[in-house]
């Protein structure tokens, strides 16, 4: 039994914005533009965008559901727009899309086989991901982290000890941001993310930031302590 379903944002251009959420059987999530100000289950950072969107619901007989909350621009389901307010059911490859095609929410599948995985190769032994649940775990140790936050730590990993470019962790973390003038992420915002990611990663990783050249991390994973 699927007892989670992975809704992720496609965006024209991309292969993908890196944008996703997770909903559990008998959950909703709403999806909206980004305000800054509420934190919706997932964030859209577009101005033709209603705040709140859309609602999908997973049903407990693995069924999904989607209401449009009476958006502006309206949401479609293959081509077809939804009356607001009426849930209609949608299944992976559906073509579910908002504003006129501009944005599109895909069902991943597989999820039974992606939800937790060994990563030994890539983190050393003893360290797993589950991206369901956006966590590192390390040994005994499981550090929970926000969606930005994860995301940041699997780009930094997938260049350990190497310099990542602020360009590279906008483009990953903040992927809709970053092809708009009208918001664009300032360092501030990202010295922050870096801040509270390093904070969650206690003794296990280190994230140094290095004038004109990038950040970077460094794992401690296996060190022992004398």
């Amino acid at each position: 039994m699927r007892e989670t379903a992975k809704i992720v944002i496609r965006t024209p251009g991309q292969e993908s914005d890196g944008s996703f959420a997770y909903v559990s059987q008998g959950r909703s999530i709403t999806v909206g533009r980004y305000t800054g100000l509420s934190e919706l289950d997932l964030s859209i950072y577009n101005q033709m965008i209603s705040k709140r969107h859309c609602r999908i619901h997973y049903d407990t007989k693995e069924q999904l559901w989607v209401e449009d909350l009476d958006s502006k621009n309206g949401t479609e389901l293959n081509g077809q727009r939804l009356v607001p307010y009426e849930k209609y059911p949608f299944d992976e490859g559906d073509s579910l899309t908002l504003v006129n095609g501009l944005i599109q929410l895909r069902v991943e599948g597989d999820l039974g086989e992606t939800r937790e995985y060994r990563i030994s190769d890539l983190l050393g032994e003893g360290v797993r991901l589950q991206d369901h649940l956006q966590t590192v775990q390390v040994n005994e140790d499981e550090i929970p982290l926000s969606k930005k936050e994860y995301q940041l730590f699997k780009l930094l990993y997938s260049e350990l000890d190497h310099f990542v470019t602020r360009e590279q962790i906008i483009a990953q973390v903040w992927p809709e941001r970053s092809m708009l003038e009208s918001d664009p992420v300032g360092i501030d915002e990202i010295n922050s993310l870096i801040y509270r990611t390093n904070r969650k990663l206690g003794i296990h990783f280190t994230i140094k930031s290095v004038y004109k050249k990038g950040v970077y991390m460094k794992s401690h994973v296996g060190e022992t302590n004398e």
